[in-house]
């Protein structure tokens, strides 16, 4: 198949029906057209030829960015690719580039499957040609299929770092909100009040509980409630003795703590016992296992440094030296 690249009139250039993204970044587009009128395009887009027109193949962020940088022309290798090669192209580009939601992913697999289901004949064929595990694209597809379409705007972008934007929510509580809810009018209306209110994840993890047990009730007041509850610490069973006798006065963490918890703030200490003590939070501090030494051992429970890693191992498997933890540091309240 012939290739060439040329300058071509931006007027001449339309983008792509068969784009898989939703949306564009503004500020990022932004940033990329002061970027583009300060030096110019560095990397030619991918067009193929329409008529006496041009579509973009790969790279319509660029092209737009074009636009609002207000270039008369821009530099592009023009190919003649089929629509199933303009899809694939896409997806791999944004799977690999850009970042595109589970949602936004979810829906080119699924044009894919369907429109040629001889060359992707499978969800494991798909995902050998895209680069992706089997059980990802599963994930993909599944979230297409519980998320309403309404709500699907309100997804992020799969980011490396987890980052939310404000006014988006991850696809695990879209999906966790289209399981758990059976009305389809307040999934979308749940979905979209928790990508605004940008609660924690376990917070929101209540709410969905909640509002799927009580479908009658506000979700502004569910919302409400859970916000306002006390915030909770929760810990095992056999460290409420060591709690309450002083003893254990940090707790080492694999994930962020709620935003609440912060110096200062009292919280709740609960096990299977809901509650068993009020704690007085003196600090948080995040650093890898290899720094976590004979006084964090001390300040778990009394234990040696060795035997807390085995304690470790039971809940959380291999002490991993470079593994970044959390701890959040606190005093029993009496």
């Amino acid at each position: 198949m012939a290739e060439i690249v040329k300058e071509i009139l931006l007027n001449s250039i339309f983008p792509s029906k068969l784009n898989p993204r939703l949306d564009f970044n503004i500020e990022r587009l932004n940033e990329l057209a002061a970027s583009i009128r300060e030096v110019g395009l560095l990397e030619p887009i991918v067009v193929r030829p329409v008529g006496d027109e041009f579509e973009v193949v790969v790279g319509e962020r660029r092209y737009r960015a074009c636009q609002q940088a207000r270039l008369e022309k821009v530099l592009a290798i023009v190919r003649g690719y089929s629509d199933e090669e303009v899809i694939q192209l896409n997806l791999i580009e944004n799977i690999h580039r850009e970042d595109l939601s589970a949602i936004e992913k979810g829906k080119v697999c699924k044009q894919l499957l369907e429109k040629y289901p001889e060359k992707y004949h499978s969800h494991a064929e798909l995902a050998k040609k895209i680069g992706v595990s089997q059980d990802t694209v599963g994930m993909w597809l599944k979230a297409v299929e519980i998320v309403p379409e309404e709500a699907q705007k309100y997804v992020a972008p799969s980011t490396i770092s987890g980052e939310v934007p404000e006014g988006k929510i991850d696809y695990q509580t879209a999906v966790r909100v289209g399981r758990s809810v059976k009305d389809p009018e307040k999934q979308v209306e749940i979905i979209k009040k928790l990508a605004e209110k940008r609660l924690p994840v376990k917070e929101r993890k209540v709410v969905i509980e909640k509002l799927s047990h009580e479908p009658d009730r506000s979700i502004d007041e569910v919302i409400k409630e859970v916000a306002d509850a006390p915030v909770e610490l929760t810990f095992r069973a056999n460290d409420m003795k060591p709690i309450l006798e002083g003893i254990k006065t940090q707790s080492l963490r694999t994930t962020p703590p709620d935003a609440r918890v912060k110096a200062g703030t009292t919280a709740h200490a609960t096990v299977l016992e809901p509650r068993f003590a009020k704690l007085q939070i003196t600090s948080i501090e995040r650093k890898r296992l290899k720094y976590f030494d004979e006084e964090d051992a001390k300040r778990e429970g009394g234990y040696t440094l060795e035997k807390f890693k085995k304690e470790w191992q039971k809940t959380n498997g291999e002490w991993n030296e470079d593994q970044f933890v959390y701890i959040v540091h606190f005093e029993r309240v009496k």
